[in-house]
């Protein structure tokens, strides 16, 4: 893991928590699959009670949708939200896992524009095993947005990855008290429809 240009930082109140992990909190989100015909479904996340993975007790962020189920291991500390494990199944199978390390960094801090970041490690999980590295850059700390949940001002931050030789470019937008508001890639666009953050 390399960090550039980042230090740490405590958290801030939870008005400014760019990514919520408070148990209970609920976020909906409608899908749309451009590889598919533009198929739009929902999906719901949940935080759900923290469990013990490595010795160190993560938040669990549940994501499902029609398409099955993801769980992933969400650490937060003072220099940003990490994911170390995560559990994905379908429709009557088991969950199989991946045990990212080092952690995968979701967001670091501070949020500043131009801080940046990169990963490289491996997904391997059931069918899935490929090698990943993955640049990330803040690019707006302040960028306007509406979604159907609502108006926001948000952090926006973009994501390159290289899985397997094959690149692909992704964005991410976040709002304080809020969490994730939008995620766009070439294949999917995620819009939050409406929240509960506890």
């Amino acid at each position: 893991l390399v960090l550039l240009g980042l230090s740490s930082v405590a958290w801030g109140a939870d008005k400014n928590d760019y990514y919520p992990l408070t148990t209970g909190s609920q976020w909906i989100y409608q899908i749309t699959d451009y590889e598919n015909k533009n198929d739009s479904f929902d999906q719901t996340a949940t935080i759900d009670p923290a469990e013990t993975y490595d010795k160190a007790p993560c938040s669990i962020l549940t994501q499902k949708d029609k398409r099955g189920i993801v769980r992933a291991f969400v650490l937060k500390n003072s220099q940003g939200i990490f994911w170390k494990k995560i559990g994905a199944s379908k429709s009557f199978t088991p969950e199989a896992s991946s045990v990212f390390t080092p952690e995968i960094p979701i967001m670091m801090f501070p949020l500043t524009k131009g801080s940046a970041w990169d990963w490289e490690g491996k997904l391997k999980i059931a069918w899935i095993n490929k090698n990943i590295k993955m640049h990330c850059e803040i690019v707006s700390a302040n960028e306007e947005l509406i979604v159907p949940a609502g108006a926001f001002k948000c952090v926006k931050i973009y994501i390159h990855q290289i899985r397997d030789n094959e690149p692909s470019d992704e964005y991410g937008w976040y709002a304080p008290g809020v969490g994730q508001i939008k995620y766009q890639t070439k294949k999917t666009l995620k819009v939050l429809k409406s929240y509960n953050v506890k």
